[in-house]
């Protein structure tokens, strides 16, 4: 049977490389159960696991030129689920672990506060920003928060090992984090 599968992957891909929409129904018939066993083993979310398997079939066909013929379609599909699963995941922890509401930010913002609240407000977080050492960790930061670049990627750029990155930033957002609720009683 599992070769029948890889048969009707591999006749899907075919299709869907040529242009033709009914490849993606072969797909469809013989991945979708594994792409979703496989999105919902990663995300824990029967809802969240349905929209990876949706986003993964528009990968594949988006990247179908990337696909070569014969090379295991099926171990191609997978992890590009497993991938678009990843990603998904670390999207969803990273907005439920941000500390800050946009209430707080509101007052950055908003046109109702002053100039001189959203300066001091410029001042207080420049003012934490700089108290971190070495200056490196700083970087880090910057590079998370205003480059938007993940832990790899400025892993790579510092040429700094991913788990000495990681660790360190957890340990100035916990150090940011104390300062910020320590600033006002100051």
């Amino acid at each position: 049977m599992k070769k029948d599968v890889y048969e009707k992957v591999e006749e899907g891909l075919t299709l869907i490389k040529e242009g033709n929409d009914r490849g993606v129904n072969i797909l469809f018939i013989a991945m979708s159960k594994a792409m979703l066993i496989v999105a919902k083993g990663i995300v824990k979310d029967s809802f969240l696991a349905e929209d990876i398997v949706q986003e993964s079939f528009i990968k594949v066909v988006n990247n179908i030129s990337k696909y070569k013929k014969g090379s295991n379609g099926y171990a191609w599909v997978i992890q590009i689920v497993r991938n678009t699963a990843l990603n998904s995941l670390n999207t969803k922890n990273k907005l439920e672990n941000t500390e800050f509401s946009y209430d707080e930010f509101d007052v950055l913002s908003s046109d109702s506060s002053s100039f001189n609240e959203k300066t001091q407000n410029m001042i207080v977080v420049e003012e934490i920003m700089n108290s971190l050492h070495p200056p490196i960790i700083k970087e880090m930061i910057y590079m998370k928060y205003f480059l938007d670049m993940n832990v790899r990627d400025i892993a790579k750029e510092l040429h700094k090992s991913k788990s000495y990155v990681a660790k360190e930033i957890k340990k100035a957002e916990e150090d940011l984090k104390n300062k910020f609720k320590n600033y006002g009683q100051n």
